[in-house]
């Protein structure tokens, strides 16, 4: 939501707003430019505070005044002002300064819709909402992290691929003064526990709570586009809008395979019956790339395999003056299986995961392979946003945002996920209270129980088949072997294993691999060089 380049002793400088830009001395703050963010800098003698939020519905004034400044004329007025911003509902960054000891303190509001990137060097501290900015000088890359990423260990985190540069997660904050700097996480939300099934209907309630989460933020006619996958989850939020509103431009990728068929009726029922405009690509016309030569243009620490079939969809929606983008995001967790409803052997986890894993185990040399077997203990405590929605935000964000694009993520809303995970069994089970909401919207023959889900899963092993020799050719040089990460040789029976079975868990670990393997190959390219794992980590929490 920001990018910044601070000296501390530039704090001793008046800061001055001019365009949306904020400068003092050779400092400057730049808040991302769009109609869904607000800016405010509040000043008062000796300290100040920037904060860049989304609008809110209720309270969205001018729609084209974006940036103000408020001279507070006491104390009282400033603290009054300051507490409003950490109490925002939606998403926020927030920069506070005192030029007493040339002090500074970032935070970050609960959603983690574009999380920033902090580094602190000596007397200068970068931000940014896209990692790519740091990929561009010589740093330390985190072996440890790397690791765990190529075991397919999910890790919501403040420590990152690069040492140094840490990922300011949700309500965490970032103090800095001259000699020191300190990260601090937030408190960990209470687990949540279902109430007993007393017979009443559970669909108005959730009917009500999603709405809600569709209608928090201002709606600017003709400006909003939904991805529309043909699932469950994007075709709630597009029946939740569509129930509020008109003129919704829906967006989505065509498969190939057993799932197109199934994925086009639904997605031309759902169109119809709710009046959307849809757009649709094929995946074939815009095939992920799996060319590890240097890229034209510097990536950040995640990015998606399908990003070329995406960037087609979000420069259509910019093209039409359609800026903001509601997603199915957070579906997958809004109903959660507790341990004593599901056996002992769903509880450890799905087949296909623990081969997945055990593909990705097989990579690694024995010094990795000691890193992998050791557990991460730098997670974020537990959120109010389901750590899966945390880090989707953190993979499609920076593109999302060069493209024009703000997300907007109903199904991730905390007060829906709170209510939804207090249903009763029968409401959570199957997806059982969305399914009636979809039926009441759109009818019961879109997602009869049982139905045909469309699926990535089949892209990636047919593509790494066709190109399996350019693959091995470019893998002839390996970054991550360089680092002793991986053996060359096991990653070569990878690609030869995936090209020959079209094996979905073999698939999985070797797009893990090319991922990080590109990052390293930057990495290298910039004069980057590896990390001792624990010991590199820079901040304490």
């Amino acid at each position: 939501m920001i990018k910044a380049e601070m000296a501390l002793a530039d704090l001793s400088f008046a800061p001055v707003m001019h365009e949306a830009r904020l400068t003092l001395g050779s400092s400057y703050l730049v808040p991302h430019s769009h109609p869904m963010l607000e800016t405010r800098l509040v000043r008062m003698p000796g300290r100040w505070f920037l904060v860049v939020r989304e609008r809110m519905a209720i309270c969205s004034g001018d729609s084209d005044a974006r940036a103000t400044v408020v001279d507070a004329k006491d104390d009282a007025t400033y603290d009054a002002l300051h507490r409003d911003c950490l109490l925002w509902p939606l998403d926020y960054v927030l920069i506070e300064a005192a030029q007493a000891g040339h002090r500074l303190r970032i935070r970050a509001g609960v959603l983690g819709t574009a999380p920033v990137y902090c580094r602190v060097t000596d007397d200068r501290v970068s931000v940014s909402w896209d990692s790519a900015d740091f990929a561009r000088g010589p740093a330390v890359i985190d072996t440890e992290v790397a690791v765990h990423q190529l075991v397919l260990r999910t890790t919501y985190a403040a420590r990152q691929l690069y040492t140094g540069v840490v990922l300011l997660t949700e309500r965490a904050s970032l103090f800095v003064e001259p000699g020191g700097a300190r990260y601090r996480y937030p408190e960990a939300v209470e687990d949540t526990a279902p109430v007993d099934d007393d017979g009443e209907d559970t669909l108005p309630t959730f009917a009500a709570a999603l709405e809600r989460a569709v209608s928090l933020r201002p709606w600017l006619e003709g400006s909003v586009s939904l991805e529309l996958s043909g699932g469950m989850d994007s075709a709630t939020v597009a029946a939740a809008l569509a129930s509020l509103h008109r003129n919704i431009d829906s967006k989505g990728i065509l498969l190939d395979g057993e799932v197109r068929a199934p994925q086009v009726r639904r997605r031309r029922q759902i169109a119809d019956r709710l009046g959307l405009a849809d757009h649709t690509v094929d995946i074939s016309d815009y095939p992920p790339s799996l060319d590890l030569d240097t890229p034209r243009e510097t990536y950040g620490f995640c990015r998606e395999f399908y990003l070329e079939a995406c960037s087609a969809l979000w420069s259509s929606a910019r093209d039409k003056g359609r800026h903001t983008l509601f997603t199915g995001v957070g579906g997958d967790e809004l109903f959660p299986a507790y341990l004593d409803e599901i056996s002992v052997e769903a509880a450890k986890g799905p087949l296909w995961g623990r081969d997945a894993r055990s593909y990705a185990e097989g990579l690694l040399t024995p010094c990795a392979q000691a890193i992998a077997r050791s557990r991460p203990l730098f997670d974020a405590p537990a959120s109010p946003v389901p750590v899966t929605s945390l880090l989707a935000n953190a993979c499609r964000s920076p593109d999302l945002l060069k493209h024009g694009q703000w997300p907007v993520h109903p199904l991730s809303d905390p007060q829906l996920a709170y209510l939804c995970h207090r249903l009763p069994r029968s409401s959570r089970e199957g997806r059982e209270v969305m399914r009636r909401y979809l039926e009441s919207r759109l009818g019961g023959d879109v997602f009869p129980k049982g139905y045909l889900k469309e699926t990535f899963a089949h892209v990636l092993p047919a593509l790494v088949a066709r190109h399996a020799d350019r693959l091995l050719a470019q893998l002839r040089e390996c970054a991550l072997a360089d680092l002793g990460l991986v053996d060359r040789d096991a990653v070569a029976r990878l690609v030869r294993h995936v090209a020959a079975t079209l094996s979905h868990p073999a698939t999985s670990a070797l797009a893990s691999f090319l991922w990080l393997e590109r990052c390293a190959r930057q990495a290298s390219a910039a004069g980057f060089h590896s990390g001792a794992g624990p010991g590199a980590a820079t901040y304490g929490t």
